[in-house]
């Protein structure tokens, strides 16, 4: 039986969040150095940097997934308005996550080299998300694009004018609700 590990992904993830952000790139040295574990130990636990990669860009994927499809899934008075506001809210709540999502590119943190059962394991959260926003949008008789605009586009380009310098403010989360409500109410 082998001993305890000494580390939390989560603090690798947040390394590799800080890597991108301060160093516009992931380098396994500054990774390991952030995270204060050594690079036998990140090879260990993730099998190589493109599956670290891999780790922490599924990591953040899937928990902000989670928490759009259950709030897209939630009864409301205003469909679709509480899942736009899951990203403002992320990026408050689950900072370093946000930022692999804002500033990593997929290409790179799931690059062709990224381990198969991972890049699996991406199609499947993805096609999960892509089949919750359909089914929404065929729900309330809109368009899927407008959907995607309402949902996806105006948060995340909302988000993405503070970070990752600032911290997203609770302020635009009305500015958000704003925008996409004549688009989700407009049939």
């Amino acid at each position: 039986m082998g001993r305890p590990s000494s580390f939390l992904d989560e603090t690798v993830f947040a390394a590799v969040a800080n890597c991108l952000v301060e160093q516009g790139e992931v380098r396994l040295q500054a990774v390991t150095a952030t995270a204060r574990v050594s690079t036998g130990s990140i090879y260990h636990r993730f099998g190589s940097r493109e599956g670290l990669m891999a780790a922490a860009w599924l990591d953040a994927v899937g928990a902000f997934q989670d928490r759009f499809l259950a709030a897209l899934e939630a009864p409301a008075t205003s469909p679709g308005l509480a899942a736009a506001l899951v990203t403002p809210a992320f990026c408050r709540d689950e900072v370093a996550r946000a930022l692999i999502l804002t500033t990593g590119r997929r290409s790179e943190m799931m690059s062709d080299k990224a381990p198969p059962d991972m890049r699996a394991r991406l199609d499947q959260l993805n096609g999960r998300s892509r089949a919750g926003l359909e089914t929404f949008a065929r729900e309330q008789g809109l368009p899927i694009e407008r959907v995607r605009l309402a949902l996806i586009g105006i948060p995340l380009g909302a988000v993405r004018l503070y970070l990752p310098d600032k911290a997203v403010p609770e302020s635009v989360d009305g500015d958000i609700g704003t925008a996409v409500a004549p688009l989700l109410s407009a049939r």
